[in-house]
């Protein structure tokens, strides 16, 4: 790892604004982006990371268009600096921030780096996030994790739970996948992500789950199996475009937890879904974001 540099964007942003702009950047480089308070300063840090053959002109531009989009709306970052860092600045930092957290009354989070004496009941969870999505700390991620609780908790579904086969989808650094496993589940993670697939593995051997979980570069529209249940933590558009496949691949009986959009896209969400006869079982909310179990009966 030492020895490559890397372009790092180090957005100062209001506390009220952290959200959406890590949101941003975190599509925009296509990797998890890291907040942090900055000393002294109104407000927080957001810090994404790019290769220097995929940092130039265009996204330069970019930025500043998005920065001129915000303003528009009354929302002013407070900085921007695009600077070379080592790729080892970008790790240590994630060592720095990233610590035990608890997600849900059961779960709980933990870096390799950080020790953890689970209390009776609660699983934990050990995330080496890479430069892949999926820490548990933005509330779309924290929503999934929550209603997948509330789905082993309460719906019946086609399978008993020691033989649940769940699929997700856009799995990032595998967090719900293995979410899922701790749970009993046999997992199906995908993601077209190479360096996500490569994160989600390493988490898997983290946590020993090699005989529980696949991880898999598969397209969603490659998949013939059916599944209990479909985890697709994704943008909304996403879950517009592949709301047919998904859920042609859930069991008649199963259900389907999705999240990525903003509750202000409720309503067009739930009337996609809705045309292929999938019925709310449940909705989660978290500031702006949004969650829906919806069940294929």
């Amino acid at each position: 790892m030492t020895g490559k540099t890397w372009i790092e964007v180090r957005l100062l942003a209001p506390a009220r604004m952290q959200e959406e702009a890590s949101l941003f950047l975190t599509e925009f480089s296509g990797r998890g982006v890291i907040i942090e308070e900055e000393p002294g300063a109104e407000g927080v840090v957001v810090r994404a990371f790019f290769r220097p053959e995929e940092f130039g002109a265009w996204q330069r531009q970019e930025l500043q268009r998005y920065l001129a989009r915000l303003s528009d709306y009354d929302l002013f970052p407070l900085g921007l600096e695009v600077r070379q860092a080592a790729e080892a600045d970008w790790a240590e930092a994630w060592k720095v921030h990233f610590k035990p957290m608890k997600v849900t009354p059961r779960l709980v989070i933990r870096p390799p780096w950080e020790d953890y004496h689970p209390e009776p009941g609660e699983k934990v969870i050990i995330i080496y996030p890479g430069m892949a999505f999926g820490t548990g700390r933005h509330p779309t991620t924290l929503l999934c994790l929550k209603a997948l609780e509330q789905v082993w908790e309460n719906l019946a579904l086609p399978t008993s739970p020691g033989d649940w086969q769940v699929l997700d989808v856009g799995t990032g650094s595998g967090i719900l996948a293995l979410s899922a496993a701790r749970m009993g589940a046999k997992v199906l993670a995908i993601d077209i992500d190479p360096e996500a697939v490569a994160a989600a593995l390493e988490n898997v051997r983290l946590n020993a789950l090699e005989d529980t979980i696949w991880v898999e570069a598969t397209p969603l529209p490659a998949l013939r199996q059916q599944f209990a249940l479909i985890l697709a933590n994704l943008t909304a558009t996403d879950l517009t475009h592949w709301a047919e496949a998904l859920v042609g691949r859930t069991l008649l009986g199963g259900a389907l937890i999705i999240s990525g959009f903003l509750t202000q896209d409720l309503p067009a969400v739930i009337s996609r879904f809705s045309q292929y006869g999938l019925t709310e079982a449940g909705h989660l909310s978290q500031e702006e974001w949004s969650a829906l179990i919806l069940r294929r009966l």
